[in-house]
This record gives C-alpha cells, structure tokens and sequence, in this order.
C-alpha cells in the first residue's frame, strides 16, 4: 500500500495534548498521530468479526421474536434520569 504525505494544522492545545499521549505511549508525536489516525481508518473501514456476530444474533432474535427491548424512556426512569 502506498503513502500519501498531507499537511495539517492543529490548534496549540491539541498538540500539547497529543504530546503528553505520545510521551506516555513512547512514540513521537508524528508516530503517534499517523498511528492514531490509521487506526480510526481501520475502524471505519469494516466492523469487526466479533460486531458482525453481534449484530447477526441480534437481528435472529428479532426475526424470532425473542429480542428483548426497552424504550429509551424506561431506560432513564430505571437509572434516576
């Protein structure tokens, strides 16, 4: 697979942030954020096996009738919101 270079402009905070991470994780600030970055890609490019099972289940249990869901509103009430 192939490279491409880009230039980017961060705000001063979100470097001083992505600094102390990169420190944290002993990489360089530039290996830090095209790691970051690669890895956000990889999450948007397909879900993971573990997800499609998931979700296969899921949808069974609704073609069966034996998914159990609750309103967002009895959700609130049960925790206090």
């Amino acid at each position: 697979m192939g490279k491409t270079k880009k230039l980017i402009e961060l705000d001063d905070k979100a470097i001083e942030i992505l600094e102390k991470q990169a420190k944290l994780e002993k990489r360089s600030l530039k290996n830090y954020i095209e790691y970051t970055l690669e890895e956000q890609a990889v999450r948007f490019s397909e879900p993971s096996e573990a997800y499609k099972a998931m979700m296969d289940d899921m949808i069974d249990r609704d073609e069966n009738g034996t998914l159990k869901t609750h309103s967002w509103e009895a959700i609130k009430a049960q925790y206090g919101r």
